[in-house]
């Protein structure tokens, strides 16, 4: 019993830019706050990397696939966490649930809620459980590194109306997972 969806995000960016080499842009910041992250949680099958043309190893002469070895590693983080952590097929955009400026929500309402929150985001950030009288885990994962789920500054929330989530352990985007905890 799977589910298809049936949207994918291409072409990224514009025809000369796309995914940049990365002596170019070893961060990725953008493509992957706006193009990969924001893909996901707005509930694409998933994204096909175009790289423009301005750039050694581009879209038409690449032969060397290791010249974006940290943008396949940044997807390669988001795909496992979508396989271990999520029941992505029961899942849907949920935006109007956070109060984060540029930030994206995808969520299971009253069960599971994965945010991302971008670079630059300022506090509070904030989530609306609705009528959930349950309690929920918050954890963070770091979209840049291959580390484990962590823990920021709160660890727990209560549902029922908005509630603060807390601090990501860290600077820069981070992803937090909010799932009904037991």
């Amino acid at each position: 019993e799977g589910h298809t969806r049936m949207i994918g995000m291409d072409e990224i960016g514009y025809w000369y830019k796309g995914v940049m080499p990365d002596d170019v842009n070893p961060d990725h910041d953008t493509i992957r706050a706006e193009v990969l992250w924001g893909s996901l949680l707005a509930g694409v099958s998933g994204v096909e990397w175009y790289f423009g043309a301005q750039y050694a190893h581009n879209d038409l002469t690449c032969e060397d696939w290791r010249s974006r070895e940290n943008m396949w590693k940044q997807t390669d983080i988001a795909k496992e966490f979508f396989q271990s952590e999520l029941t992505y097929w029961e899942m849907e955009n949920h935006n109007e649930l956070i109060q984060l400026e540029g930030g994206y929500c995808y969520a299971k309402p009253g069960d599971t809620y994965v945010i991302y929150q971008p670079i630059g985001a300022k506090p509070p950030y904030q989530l609306d459980l609705g009528e959930s009288p349950d309690s929920f885990e918050v954890l963070w994962l770091n979209p840049r590194t291959k580390a484990d789920l962590q823990t920021g500054s709160v660890s727990q929330i209560s549902g029922g109306g908005t509630q603060d989530i807390g601090l990501p352990p860290g600077d820069k985007d981070w992803v937090a997972l909010v799932r009904r905890a037991g």
